[in-house]
């Protein structure tokens, strides 16, 4: 199915899909490590790249193709590499753009395992980083270098949630050449889609909104250019070995066919607890794109379809009534990951950013006490109700 001919309902659902299915509905799942030759001829027309056919899961497989597919369609790319996790998608992707004595920018406010490996990782192979923020615009054309090839971000941020303007960075990187690499995981290809604002690739942790049942793990890169992706995937991901098991592709296939109906939910109930948040008299800050306070509110409104499901805040005090507050959630479940049907809370600092250092936190606008929740999937007066007592 061609991608401008269906919306983003129907791509969710038939993107990619292939006849040769034995009339089953459901994509199968192709759980196998090898496929098989009639013959050593047919064996090497496939290796001298004669002819299209399977030959091993680590360089391809049919139900992984079809999640690759199928992203890449929802997000309007030439293509899509799937990987075994959010962070082999992202430092795979790093490492085929860059090599030693070059640079990559990046927001200082990043999801802590990015950060880490960005400011610690990548400098053992003579990749310096920079990191500035990129939520103003000045500070990105301050900071490019020459040898900058990789500008990297996500936007929404985790765990600020603040706003980049994707168009306007773009206008001011392309003239150098470097690459500007998007992490999408937070809004989706529902509410936002950064390749068509200029962005070169864009990569989820698909085991988040996209998968959106907790149950499997996943990543997957996309591009705008179909030629960047074989050296991505047989360069990097076949030779770095993330490879993602059949099973996992399928549960995020499955798990995508509702992302659009699920994000809806996502975000409704995400505004309500905004809303409930705003009037309490403990609550400090509150920390989401769909504000008009908030900073980056009218980009957020010009780049993206709806704002998410992601809020931060703070209470009066210190740490230990931000600790308190989490520990007295009774439905709310207390963990590091986001998107699922279940709402989730966490203290960032302690959990998913505990590499970031105190100097980090101050200088990247998040503290030990910024609270962030998953608006899940249930009913918003239940959601509301469990921080109301907690609160109390």
């Amino acid at each position: 199915m061609s991608k401008k001919q269906a919306n983003f309902a129907t791509l969710a659902i038939h993107a990619g899909e292939e006849k040769d299915q034995n009339q089953s509905l459901a994509a199968p799942i192709y759980m196998t490590s090898t496929f098989t030759f009639d013959d050593i001829q047919q064996a090497d027309d496939i290796f001298s790249f004669k002819r299209q056919a399977y030959v091993y899961t680590r360089g391809g497989n049919p139900t992984i193709n079809l999640l690759e597919r199928r992203v890449a369609a929802l997000e309007g790319g030439a293509g899509g590499v799937a990987f075994a996790s959010g962070m082999a998608a992202i430092i795979s992707t790093l490492l085929s753009l860059l090599k030693g004595g070059e640079r990559i920018l990046a927001h200082d406010n990043l999801y802590g395992s990015a950060f880490s490996a960005i400011k610690t990782l990548l400098p053992r192979f003579g990749i310096e980083a920079d990191f500035v923020d990129m939520t103003d615009l000045a500070n990105v054309k301050r900071a490019l270098a020459p040898n900058t090839k990789v500008i990297y971000l996500e936007t929404p941020t985790n765990p600020s949630v603040e706003i980049i303007d994707i168009a306007g960075l773009t206008e001011i990187t392309k003239s150098l050449g470097a690459k500007v690499v998007i992490d999408n995981t937070f809004a989706t290809p529902f509410w936002q889609r950064p390749l068509e604002l200029g962005a070169d690739i864009v990569l989820h942790s698909a085991t988040k909104y996209l998968c959106g049942h907790g149950d499997a793990l996943g990543g997957i890169v996309v591009a705008k250019e179909e030629s960047y992706l074989p050296e991505l995937k047989f360069g990097y991901m076949c030779e770095l070995g993330g490879v993602i098991s059949p099973f996992n592709a399928w549960l995020i296939l499955r798990g995508i066919k509702t992302l659009g109906l699920r994000m809806q939910k996502h975000a409704e109930n995400a505004a309500a607890i905004v809303q409930f948040l705003l009037k309490h008299p403990k609550v400090s800050r509150v920390l989401y794109p769909g504000l008009e306070s908030h900073r980056g509110h009218e980009i957020a409104k010009k780049q993206m379809q709806g704002f998410g499901g992601i809020v931060s805040f703070e209470l009066h005090g210190d740490e230990n009534v931000a600790r308190k507050c989490v520990e007295s959630m009774e439905m709310a479940k207390i963990a590091v990951s986001l998107g699922d049907a279940e709402t989730l809370i966490e203290i960032p600092a302690l959990m998913t950013h505990r590499s970031y250092t105190d100097e980090d936190l101050q200088r990247c606008r998040f503290s030990k006490k910024t609270i962030r929740i998953s608006a899940g999937l249930e009913d918003q007066r239940d959601i509301i109700a469990d921080l109301e007592q907690a609160l109390e």
